[in-house]
């Protein structure tokens, strides 16, 4: 092993350059219990102080599901994947430590604004969706599902929470750590640059922008504080564990949406609604239909493999057609029917 890629392994393995291996597996082992316990405490608020219900396929008296235990690949890839969510946890900490990008991102509370808060948190929470659904969407493609995304799919009844959400291949794992990333830049490097580049074109005209002699960076960091980073953090985990459970969770723009704020009989909703394709999409994005969370939707993409690509807003699976809405468990005649109907095709 040359000394180059030596020390890429230790830098992307040991960012804070710990001193000793006892130190890194202490570190290691403190972020595997602290999964453990964030996974039974957003169970427990879950059931205890939200009294979320099951989902109605998980309910007594709905026809038994099929559940898969854990096998030896299983074991393998939920160990390799907690060694690469560790080195995501300490590059992410070193990275917030160091400032961000061009050390602009900050950990004062007095810096805190409304626009590296609560505008930061949902540019992640879209900017994370609009790039792991479409990626989702690939590793459904005939010629890479067998080989990747394949090994997740063999539960369709999620309901372990994190072993059932980290337990896929190592490439996929990587892919989500890849989204977080980009999520967590976007937000930190998108407004401060449209701003940055807005007042070069106020000051400078367009040429400003396309001056090869300026020295000034193209991109801005700071536009996200330290906290929010570790807000988002916090319910990417919790959202993703309940992705994977068998709570009935759902939610939507908490805003948007509402009979108050546009009326249950409003003239110019129902009249967009009945026009083309175009009128449709615009309704959807003012009444918030597109930022729809729901656990019963991903249990979807695990029953029907072919919808419902996104985790956390259904925006790609509408633009794409591919978005599907909740099923119930099927009655015993239904399951009848069914078969009966699969014979005569037969």
């Amino acid at each position: 092993m040359s000394f180059t890629t030596f020390t890429t392994i230790q830098l992307f393995l040991n960012p804070w350059n710990l001193r000793n291996i006892q130190l890194w597996l202490l570190g290691f082992t403190t972020i595997r219990l602290g999964i453990v316990f964030y996974d039974h405490l957003v169970v427990l608020l879950i059931e205890k102080c939200l009294k979320s219900k099951v989902l109605p396929t998980r309910e007594s008296g709905a026809p038994p599901v099929r559940y898969v235990s854990l096998d030896t690949r299983s074991v393998v890839y939920l160990s390799l994947n907690a060694l690469n969510e560790y080195a995501f946890v300490m590059r992410l900490t070193h990275y917030l430590w160091q400032g961000g990008h061009h050390q602009l991102l900050s950990w004062k509370l007095t810096r805190m604004t409304l626009g590296n808060t609560i505008l930061a948190l949902g540019i992640m929470f879209l900017s994370m969706d609009m790039l792991y659904a479409p990626l989702h969407h690939l590793l459904h493609l005939p010629m890479l599902y067998p080989l990747i995304h394949k090994h997740h799919h063999r539960q369709h009844f999620p309901t372990r929470g994190y072993l059932d959400a980290g337990n896929e291949h190592p490439i996929e794992h990587m892919i989500g750590v890849m989204c977080t990333w980009f999520a967590v830049c976007t937000a930190e490097i998108l407004l401060p640059t449209i701003g940055m580049w807005s007042s070069r074109v106020k000051y400078q005209g367009s040429g400003g922008l396309f001056n090869v002699r300026d020295t000034i960076p193209w991109t801005k960091g700071g536009g996200v504080h330290a906290a929010t980073v570790l807000v988002f953090f916090q319910f990417h985990a919790a959202l993703a564990m309940l992705n994977h459970s068998p709570y009935n969770v759902q939610f939507s723009l908490p805003f948007m949406g509402s009979t108050v704020l546009f009326g249950a009989e409003n003239k110019v909703l129902r009249w967009l609604d009945e026009m083309t394709i175009v009128g449709k999409w615009v309704t959807k994005i003012i009444t918030g239909q597109w930022f729809m969370y729901s656990v019963g939707h991903h249990e979807m993409h695990h029953r029907k493999f072919n919808f419902n690509y996104g985790q956390y807003c259904m925006f790609y699976d509408l633009w794409m057609g591919t978005f599907l809405e909740y099923e119930g468990p099927l009655s015993a005649g239904e399951i009848e029917a069914r078969k009966i109907k699969r014979l005569k095709e037969k």
